[in-house]
């Protein structure tokens, strides 16, 4: 009798495993759930990144257009200052993104030595007690005041512009942030000497 129940209870097990080996309900499902945070995480992360590379290039081309004017002394004829600077690093953006997370320093020498520039201090690194530290990496960065000297001919100038770009994937996703904040600062500096003018 006990023979009969344990082969008959084999049996079971046996057709038990042969039926779920072969009934896939519900396996679309569980694969989605697996695949599916993944693959989000990494088109979410291509997304970031090619806006992140347009930004980058955007901020580029708007350096080269406004410091080509310093350069030549077209810029300095019309008597622009600081504000025009950035206005017209900000137009040459062509309203990609926001004029108020730019910083402009522009850095010039008469003695003809690039060695004698000095830019200022990018933004500064959290510090302070753990409490503050993780506050000031939770916020995004201060801007710091831009820097802007008046060049004239012939004297060598440095131009940085940094943008601060706010990320929208979180950065523990994508690895993209450089800043506090979920932020990434994009960071364009030339060099040239101004032309006689």
């Amino acid at each position: 009798m006990q023979m009969s129940v344990q082969k008959n209870l084999r049996q079971r097990i046996k057709r038990f495993l042969c039926q779920a080996r072969h009934d896939d309900d519900g396996a679309t499902a569980i694969e989605f759930a697996i695949l599916g945070l993944p693959f989000a995480a990494l088109l979410f992360g291509i997304v970031e990144i090619s806006v992140l590379f347009f930004m980058d290039s955007t901020v580029h081309h708007a350096l080269s257009e406004v410091s080509r004017k310093v350069r030549t002394g077209e810029f300095q004829a019309s008597g622009g200052g600081a504000a025009a600077f950035k206005a017209a690093v900000c137009a040459e953006m062509s309203g990609v993104g926001n004029c108020n997370n730019l910083r402009i320093d522009v850095v010039s020498a008469g003695d003809g030595k690039f060695s004698s520039l000095t830019l200022p201090d990018t933004f500064p690194p959290c510090t302070g007690t753990p409490a503050q530290k993780a506050a000031c990496e939770a916020s995004p960065p201060s801007i710091p005041a831009s820097t802007y000297t008046n060049t004239t001919s012939g004297q060598v100038v440095i131009v940085r512009v940094q943008y601060v770009h706010h990320l929208s994937v979180p950065s523990a996703l994508t690895h993209l942030a450089n800043a506090p904040g979920n932020t990434h600062i994009i960071t364009a500096t030339t060099a040239f000497k101004n032309e006689p003018f």
